[in-house]
């Protein structure tokens, strides 16, 4: 019987997998230098098997990430697979103070609509019943409640780039996608949220690649967090996040600008009335 992959290490397994690719070794050769198999990295790396300590040490040593690997071991080993200071999504967006998305397939999260998300998980989750789907879109919705002001916390700054078919895919049918973006035209009305649209037209566009967000923290710093249908991954790397706001400035150039974006949804919500 195959061994069941643990959500709290696949995040843990596909950072030890960059490292070790970024050094440019194969898992023999890394197995080699901190003496285990070439099976036992790749247990790592797919989350089958949670790696001692003993070995994330010697492997932090030899791909030189300087503590970053035994770092997210201690957060692993706690149940959770992010880095030591991510406790998931809902932490990210409660502690930022900034918040840059890039969704080339959906409208995020913190801007659906009840109706939208429904569809969207009734779609992608078949196999869940009715209380779990609307466990899920309750779960949802109640992240959106950071965007309100509170007495104790300043809402973040909001910047979602989508792509045009992104609007124009009839989610749940003409009337979900109507109600879907006047909410969107309500959200950016606000200064503090702003949504900016890559046209279908653009001929040579930047991005077309996987959803990502990039999370400002307060006293904490930069992360990007990434997504599958099977886990979640938060990464803090210098590098990384830099090359990840290139990529979103790269992305925001070839948007259009807030205004324009805006009479597109307009024009686009017009055709699903």
């Amino acid at each position: 019987m195959p061994k069941r992959v643990k959500s709290q290490w696949l995040g843990f397994g596909g950072e030890l997998k960059r490292w070790r690719e970024q050094a440019g070794l194969t898992q023999g050769q890394l197995g080699d230098r901190v003496s285990i198999s070439y099976g036992l990295v790749s247990a790592f790396e797919r989350g089958v098997q949670a790696p001692k300590l003993e070995h994330i040490e010697r492997i932090d040593q030899a791909l030189s990430s300087k503590g970053s690997l035994i770092r997210l071991w201690h957060a692993a080993n706690k149940g959770n697979g992010l880095a030591a200071w991510f406790r998931g999504l809902a932490t990210l967006i409660q502690q930022a103070s900034e918040l840059r998305e890039y969704n080339p397939m959906l409208i995020p999260g913190l801007l659906q609509t009840e109706s939208y998300a429904r569809a969207i998980l009734r779609a992608g989750q078949p196999s869940y019943t009715d209380d779990e789907v609307e466990e899920q879109v309750s779960a949802r919705m109640s992240r959106q409640s950071v965007l309100t002001s509170h007495p104790q916390r300043r809402p973040p700054h909001l910047v979602e780039i989508l792509d045009e078919a992104v609007l124009r895919r009839p989610v749940g049918g003409a009337e979900v996608m109507a109600q879907q973006l006047t909410r969107l035209l309500e959200a950016t009305s606000e200064s503090r949220v702003i949504a900016q649209v890559i046209p279908l037209s653009t001929e040579y566009p930047p991005g077309l690649s996987e959803a990502f967000s990039l999370f400002t923290v307060p006293d904490r710093g930069e992360a990007v967090y990434m997504e599958t249908r099977m886990s979640a991954l938060a990464i803090d790397d210098a590098k990384v996040v830099a090359a990840y706001t290139r990529h979103f400035g790269d992305l925001r150039g070839a948007a259009l600008p807030p205004p324009a974006s805006r009479k597109l949804i307009e024009e686009i919500r017009g055709e699903f009335s």
